[in-house]
């Protein structure tokens, strides 16, 4: 019996370390770069609360490295509302810049921590006996996973959604296979809340790779990515890099099932 399983991902405190080191900045768990984003975007944050925001010293070094020019802005802005007859203009000046900001540290953020998490799966898989392939897209990464017959696709998302799929079994030992991997992932600093498991039932995979496998000549892996990213646009949404300028890439060739 194959499943499915849906969970959210979250990095330890010595993946956070990791995290901060690899984006050269010090984020800790007191900002909230989601919550200040979704707060400036619906206009919550008036201009005593933007202020104390630049101020941040821990805010301020992060939207300084990862998003330097609308900071900029933002923070010249700031400036000119003090002496401003009729700040209103200035002020929304400063909303946008600063959530510009906030928006673009917090995409980077995002991409760096899905870059761990794939990290601490593939890791884990090579532990025991997989081999792999991956295709980092904008905001999803696909990961294939392959051992004997047994197959298992996963889809990292930024924010912490992973999705997986399994297939290539015929007993019930498929839900044994998926908890080994998520335990040595956690023993990588990845743990996981919010597990829901679907049981399909199906040797040849669920829905997660039923969907890729229209597009298999790219490789499971890039076609998961694929149809994620053509369901945003069909929905009229944007995709946004976590690592801007980063190209997609393969870490690994698949062992079977052909190059990208």
């Amino acid at each position: 019996m194959s499943t499915r399983v849906n969970q959210t991902a979250q990095i330890n405190a010595a993946c956070r370390g990791l995290l901060n080191e690899r984006l050269d900045i010090r984020l800790g768990q007191t900002v909230d770069l989601g919550q200040l984003s979704t707060a400036l975007e619906a206009g919550r944050v008036d201009l005593s609360g933007m202020r104390s925001m630049v101020g941040n010293a821990e805010l301020g070094g992060v939207l300084g490295k990862l998003a330097p020019a609308p900071f900029a802005r933002a923070q010249t802005a700031l400036v000119m509302t003090e002496n401003a007859l009729n700040p209103s203009a200035l002020t929304l000046s400063v909303r946008t810049d600063l959530a510009d900001a906030v928006s673009q540290a917090n995409a980077a953020v995002a991409g760096a921590t899905r870059d761990l998490t794939v990290q601490a799966f593939t890791e884990a898989a090579t532990e025991l006996g997989y081999t792999f392939s991956s295709w980092r897209g904008a905001d999803v990464t696909g990961l294939e996973l392959w051992r004997n017959n047994e197959l298992l696709l996963l889809r990292v998302h930024d924010g912490g959604l992973v999705e997986s799929d399994h297939a290539g079994l015929a007993d019930g030992s498929c839900g044994d296979r998926q908890r080994e991997l998520e335990a040595a992932a956690a023993r990588r600093g990845i743990t996981f809340t919010g597990r829901k498991q679907y049981n399909h039932g199906s040797y040849e995979g669920g829905d997660l790779i039923a969907t890729a496998a229209t597009h298999r000549e790219s490789g499971l892996a890039k076609a998961t990515v694929n149809a994620h990213e053509q369901q945003v646009t069909a929905r009229g949404g944007r995709l946004f890099a976590g690592s801007p300028g980063e190209p997609s890439h393969r870490t690994r060739e698949l062992r079977r099932g052909g190059a990208a």
